[in-house]
């Protein structure tokens, strides 16, 4: 009896793994799988902008969606150079999860809006590809993440830049390509978010959002925009409002001798810091101090910024950019970026200049030791946001 019961227990297994691999091989057949979460967040960062012209957002049933094997999806990450160990695919049922060495599957039983999926074309043998769209994967990264993850995604989603591990820093414009662009932008985004007001992260993704700031032309730009302008919660310095490549045109005095017209020079720093002034109201008052102060940041990459000659077409930048009225002006070499005590140093310097108050105010009367502390997990905060957007080399 009890034999019989063993062999019964031993047949329903080898059926229900029967029946997960005709399910398998009936997926494939179906013929395309969907790439999401972190890796999408990789490959949209290193593919030229995968969308075409103004044609109507394609709508693509979750359900056909299959998994792959390790060896195809090490293939699909070497093909792209993703820099990651572990391909994000998108799932219909539990039966069709998996996790192993290259791949990490996402259960999603909701069909998503249009234009949630972006085609890459046809992969191999009788597979397709699909990866989901900027919009989808910065609400995937505010579900799975934590705030200043989600921030910086959106920051390489909403950026001029691509990922090019043979250009210089290993960044390109993208700008430069005949079939290339900008990703997404923070409108784009707002209105998939509504159409997709349902799904699980939505609205944490509607509040971080906010936060994002376009047009960065590198990974680093956006995570010192980041370090110096979100607020204390998040880990930031809140100097100010961000801008990022704003542009600028500073009257140089130029005489050329003939037709006596001024030549007016246009240029571009990294990041443009606006705030009120707090300290030294008075002098407001006054009228010896702006009401609305400005600061500009640019980042002098090792990689980028190297040589005497654009030594010296730097140092002429700063001394155009001095010319500005009313405007104070910083640079950020990749050694002060890289140490967090040289980087807190040189922001300190960047908050008295727009006349700031420290991060956070206590308005509460506390003791001395509850004030300690609230400073330390302030610190703690900045430390783990500095690490996470400047310190780390992320693939996106």
């Amino acid at each position: 009896m009890r034999r019989g019961k063993k062999l019964l227990v031993v047949c329903r297994k080898l059926a229900r793994v029967s029946n997960r691999r005709r399910r398998a091989c009936y997926l494939r057949a179906m013929g395309y799988f969907i790439v999401s979460h972190n890796a999408a967040l990789a490959l949209l960062a290193h593919i030229p902008n995968p969308r075409f012209g103004d044609s109507e957002p394609e709508v693509v049933s979750i359900a056909g969606a299959c998994a792959l094997s390790d060896q195809e999806a090490q293939e699909v990450i070497d093909r792209y150079d993703l820099g990651i160990e572990t391909l994000d695919l998108l799932v219909p049922s539990r039966a069709d999860r998996r996790q192993s060495k290259h791949v990490k599957t996402h259960l999603c039983t909701n069909e998503l809006p249009a234009g949630s999926f972006i085609s890459l074309g046809h992969w191999m043998g009788d597979l397709d590809a699909y990866v989901c769209s900027p919009e989808l994967a910065f609400l995937q990264a505010a579900h799975d993440g934590d705030a200043a993850e989600a921030i910086y995604a959106g920051y390489a989603m909403t950026s001029d830049y691509r990922l090019d591990n043979l250009a210089p820093g290993g960044v390109t414009s993208r700008g430069a390509g005949m079939r290339d662009g900008k990703l997404t932008t923070k409108e784009l985004i707002a209105a998939y978010l509504d159409r997709a007001s349902k799904l699980r992260g939505a609205a944490k993704a509607k509040a971080l959002l906010p936060y994002v700031e376009e047009g960065s032309r590198s990974p680093r730009e956006s995570g010192l925009c980041m370090f110096m302008s979100l607020p204390a919660h998040y880990g930031g310095l809140a100097l100010g409002k961000a801008e990022l490549n704003k542009k600028y045109f500073i009257r140089d005095g130029y005489n050329d001798g003939h037709n006596r017209k001024l030549r007016v020079l246009e240029r571009t720093p990294d990041i443009t810091l606006t705030a009120k002034a707090e300290v030294g109201l008075n002098k407001v008052r006054a009228g010896l101090l702006p009401e609305v102060l400005t600061a500009l940041v640019d980042y002098d990459s090792d990689a980028i910024h190297d040589g005497s000659e654009k030594i010296h077409k730097d140092a002429e930048r700063r001394n155009e950019l001095q010319m500005l009225n009313g405007v104070a002006y910083f640079t950020v070499t990749t050694d002060q970026a890289s140490d967090y005590e040289k980087l807190v140093r040189l922001c300190e310097r960047v908050r008295r200049k727009l006349h700031r108050r420290k991060r956070p105010i206590f308005y509460k009367p506390m003791t001395e030791e509850a004030r300690y502390l609230a400073q330390a997990r302030v610190e703690i905060k900045r430390f783990k946001l500095w690490q996470t957007v400047i310190e780390a080399h992320q693939h996106w």
